[in-house]
């Protein structure tokens, strides 16, 4: 069966002024009033290495930490694509290269913002699997902060075409924990 609708890449499509186009630019100054840094101190904490600025709060200081960077990641890549504004891509490169550098710190490939998150997939991994519910070895939701770390990843190669992402996907997606 012939698709009656085809995708198309963000970077073929520009919008003109209208309520759309308001709406992309008040995306974009959101993307850019945030600080990559703080996003970046929970992987910098758990890879042993000094955060170079405070965490945010609520989820990002708590359990939840580190999606909000996956989300980042895939919203400068498509803002990239959308606009050809170099500031999503240099904002993209630099997040990726500190990841690589807290991929390093670790010394196996693993990334994640988790607190005690090497452990939890550890036990994982050991076959020690508990729940309260909503879960993993006291850990909240692990498995999609993880997936949003790679989603972004993802975004980020394929709106940018930043090579380091795939060094970083890849030593992640080997990782043994």
């Amino acid at each position: 069966m012939t698709p009656i609708a085809n995708p198309f890449d963000l970077k073929d499509v520009r919008l003109r002024d209208g309520p759309f186009k308001l709406n992309q630019d008040r995306a974009a100054g959101y993307l850019l009033s945030l600080e990559p840094d703080r996003l970046l101190a929970g992987f910098r904490e758990e890879a042993g290495l000094t955060p170079k600025a405070a965490r945010y709060g609520g989820w990002e200081s708590m359990g939840l930490a580190g999606h909000s960077l996956g989300h980042y990641l895939s919203g400068c890549g498509g803002m990239f694509a959308a606009t050809s504004d170099a500031r999503f891509k240099q904002r993209v490169d630099y997040v990726v290269t500190e990841l690589a550098e807290c991929q390093q710190a670790n010394g196996d490939g693993y990334l994640a913002a988790l607190k005690d998150g090497k452990r939890l997939f550890a036990e994982v991994a050991a076959g020690d699997i508990r729940s309260q519910g909503f879960d993993l070895n006291g850990g909240w939701v692990p498995w999609y902060n993880i997936h949003k770390t790679l989603a972004g990843l993802r975004d980020a190669f394929r709106h940018t075409g930043n090579q380091q992402v795939l060094q970083v996907w890849r030593k992640l997606s080997e990782c043994s924990n």
